[in-house]
């Protein structure tokens, strides 16, 4: 009977948009914890059927529904998470966990958070997503995210060793966006603060040119454009067997911020020195178990 009303909803919203006075009832609904109107809200949502098209919106009572047992807002969270985070994914699709520590899952206003959990508080590995899409893959401790993390945003991936979102990394944008003041440039390594390139740093093309390196002021160059003979740039490689590596280096070595990404969905971000990782780092499995640590010598310590 559940899956009937969802088909029938559904249909509803298809053939034409949904007055203002039956959208405000479905959303009083939703609001009022029925997870099948949760669902077909989100699918609303989603598709723009009487009402704007909002992604985050979507996210939310999809989460919902999925949290208050619907079996179909369950599977297509685990359809979405796939490809960025497959611990979610597998959470959500009912599968044997394979992580190596305990997971526990915690509704938030603004979002959920599947991790390690002490006292309860965020403590240990963990991701939190938020409603609006973006996701946070990191350390916690007694409720922070601290040290080496990465955050998926709608066109931009973050890496970098963060106390309170702030610290040295990267930023690669995606989608056709570029970073305002440096015209042409996609790719950014140095200070961040709360996801925003501050104090210093370099400012790379999607073809691995440095197009700037020096004081940033609200984001943008301060200084005047690096000089010729600058010895870093933005290097992509590809291996046979499907695994990948990108990152700084210095005459075809790579000297900086990299990140290694293997053939089955595991990567590693983090610092490089003479072509071996050294420095902070975060590790990522396929299934999404994470580790962070300090690597000397290409060895986690």
């Amino acid at each position: 009977m559940r899956r009937f009303i969802l088909i029938f909803i559904m249909c509803a919203c298809a053939w034409g948009p949904l007055g203002a006075q039956t959208l405000g009832d479905f959303l009083s609904d939703a609001k009022s914890g029925d997870a099948v109107a949760q669902y077909n809200a989100a699918m609303c949502y989603l598709h723009g059927w009487g009402t704007e098209a909002d992604s985050s919106r979507w996210h939310h009572f999809m989460r919902l529904a999925a949290e208050g047992g619907l079996e179909e807002a369950a599977e297509r969270l685990a359809e979405h998470y796939a490809p960025v985070a497959p611990e979610l994914a597998a959470y959500w699709s009912g599968q044997e966990s394979t992580l190596p520590y305990k997971y526990h899952y915690r509704s938030f206003d603004q979002g959920c958070y599947y991790g390690e959990l002490r006292r309860g508080m965020r403590d240990g590995y963990g991701t939190f997503v938020w409603d609006d899409g973006r996701i946070l893959s990191a350390y916690w401790e007694d409720g922070e995210q601290y040290g080496t993390c990465r955050i998926a945003d709608t066109h931009q991936l973050t890496y970098g060793y963060f106390n309170d979102f702030s610290g040295t990394g990267a930023i690669l944008l995606s989608d056709g966006h570029q970073f305002e003041g440096v015209e042409g440039a996609t790719i950014y390594v140095g200070y961040i603060e709360e996801g925003v390139p501050s104090d210093h740093g370099a400012f790379y093309d999607a073809e691995g040119r440095n197009l700037y390196y020096g004081p940033l002021k609200e984001g943008r160059p301060s200084g005047v454009a690096t000089p010729a003979g600058y010895p870093y740039s933005w290097t992509r490689e590809s291996y046979e067997g499907g695994d990948s590596w990108e990152g700084e280096s210095i005459e075809g070595v790579r000297q900086g911020f990299g990140i290694y990404r293997w053939a089955d969905g595991a990567w590693w971000c983090g610092f490089w020195e003479r072509g071996v990782r050294e420095g902070t780092g975060l590790y990522m499995r396929a299934d999404g178990a994470l580790i962070t640590g300090l690597w000397s010598n290409d060895v986690l310590q």
